[in-house]
């Protein structure tokens, strides 16, 4: 056996373990799952602050139900997701508003608003980071994926793992931009924070966390399951 043929071997080998190390594993996927008929259900708190105004606050219900896979752009196979929405729990849902879903073979993505966002890249690993404006006209930001392998409880759920998205993480003496999800395997999105607060600036409470402008918003999962 000649040395071109070592070569080529050496080549092979090294591009099969490649392959494997960098592909995803068929576990990670599950971080995002879109089966028609899944359905989620969520609390959501919501908070409005204003100037010389007291803070509006509010409690309701979302619903997100998968629906079946249909064909769009590039042929792509997207799951239509719709909300539905509830001031309480003795209400019937009422239709909110709808958006798409889809998997590729190294991302997640949702349409929101006519706008597409990488959610998730695959494979994936603590530290990653990515751009999810990348199919959007909006400026880049970098997504940071972290794993959290302790238990947490949201409402009355427990989950002993989740995948921590932080998308946004801000803060200074005068403002604080925080936008974060939470995806529990096999279920999906479990919580979400949307929060960009200005403080008071003032000498006397700069420094203080004393909230004068701006929104939050969380939303955390109260029931999962599949109709």
């Amino acid at each position: 056996m000649n040395n071109t043929v070592f070569i080529l071997i050496g080549l092979l080998l090294l591009v099969g373990c490649t392959d494997s190390a960098t592909s995803p594993k068929e576990s990670e996927y599950r971080y995002f799952p879109l089966e028609a008929g899944r359905f989620i259900e969520y609390e959501v708190q919501e908070a409005s602050y204003a100037v010389g105004k007291k803070p509006v606050i509010s409690t309701y219900f979302l619903k997100d139900v998968c629906g079946v896979a249909l064909r769009g752009f590039n042929s792509q196979m997207q799951y239509q997701i719709k909300r539905y929405r509830r001031a309480n729990a003795q209400q019937n849902w009422s239709a909110d508003s709808a958006f798409t879903a889809y998997l590729l073979p190294d991302r997640a993505v949702k349409v929101e608003n006519n706008r597409p966002f990488v959610k998730i890249i695959f494979p994936l690993y603590e530290g990653l980071t990515w751009n999810g404006n990348q199919y959007n006209t909006l400026p880049a930001q970098t997504y940071e994926a972290h794993f959290t392998k302790e238990p947490i409880t949201l409402n009355t759920l427990s989950f002993p793992e989740s995948l921590n998205i932080i998308q946004q993480n801000d803060s200074s003496l005068v403002t604080l931009v925080r936008f974060t999800e939470r995806y529990a395997p096999n279920i999906g999105l479990i919580y979400k924070e949307s929060t960009a607060l200005e403080y008071c600036q003032n000498t006397n409470c700069l420094g203080q966390g004393i909230i004068e402008s701006g929104t939050r918003k969380i939303l955390k999962i109260v029931a999962h399951g599949k109709e």
